[in-house]
């Protein structure tokens, strides 16, 4: 006895094309608004760990700035890593201060429950320019950040790639 196929169960050459067309489209406007990345390295522990997955939009920043605690993937061509994580300290028009491994902005003190550690670091007193952005990792005495010269101020146009929205280990702590 062969068993008769409803039409309604035929999965059709049609029917396949169609699935893979419109999961294309989807996975091609995912990718236009946002990109996945992997952390590398310890600089934003405690918030953020070496191999953790993040989601970033890749547009928010052409609408509005960069905020006072958003979390940030930063292109830089002409580091050893091309890509960094770092927080958002400081905006354009803050000043930051750093005096006795204590951070100040706008010379009111920042208590920060997302470090790490207690930060051990030099000195520094800046005023953040137009278009600007003062950025560190969450694990100060390890994070090479905008009180290097290396890193400085980070560009929020031109540097700024994307704002993290979720990680793939620690979904609460973003």
């Amino acid at each position: 006895m062969v068993a008769e196929i409803n039409k309604s169960e035929k999965i059709t050459l049609r029917d396949l094309i169609k699935t893979i067309i419109v999961s294309g489209a989807t996975a091609g406007l995912f990718l236009m608004f946002f990109r996945i990345a992997t952390v590398q390295g310890n600089s934003m522990d405690k918030t953020l760990a070496d191999g953790d997955k993040l989601v970033l939009s890749t547009t928010l920043y052409k609408t509005e700035k960069p905020k006072y605690k958003d979390i940030v993937v930063i292109k830089r061509n002409d580091l050893p890593v091309k890509y960094i994580v770092k927080r958002v300290i400081a905006v354009e028009g803050d000043k930051v201060r750093i005096k006795d491994n204590r951070l100040y902005i706008n010379d009111e003190l920042v208590h920060e429950d997302y470090i790490n550690e207690e930060m051990h670091t030099d000195d520094l007193e800046i005023n953040v320019p137009e278009g600007k952005a003062f950025v560190m990792g969450d694990n100060r005495n390890y994070s090479t950040d905008s009180r290097s010269k290396e890193v400085g101020l980070v560009d929020c146009r031109s540097q700024i790639y994307g704002k993290v929205f979720l990680a793939s280990n620690n979904f609460s702590k973003i």
